[in-house]
C-alpha cells in the first residue's frame, strides 16, 4: 500500500514540474493590441508623469 501512495505522489509531483515547464517556456501570453489611453490633460512634454 505505501508504494502505491508513493507513486502517486512522484505523478502529481512530475506533472506538476511538467505543467509548470510547458507554462514558463511555450505559453504565450495574449498581446494586448490596445494601447493605453493617455488623456489630453497630462500633457505631450516629458514630464515623467507616466
Amino acid at each position: 500500500m505505501n508504494i502505491v501512495v508513493q507513486n502517486i505522489l512522484v505523478g502529481v509531483v512530475v506533472a506538476m514540474a511538467l505543467s509548470f515547464l510547458i507554462k514558463k517556456f511555450f505559453w504565450k501570453p495574449k498581446l494586448s493590441t490596445a494601447k493605453k489611453d493617455i488623456s489630453p490633460s497630462c500633457g505631450n512634454g516629458k514630464c515623467g508623469c507616466h
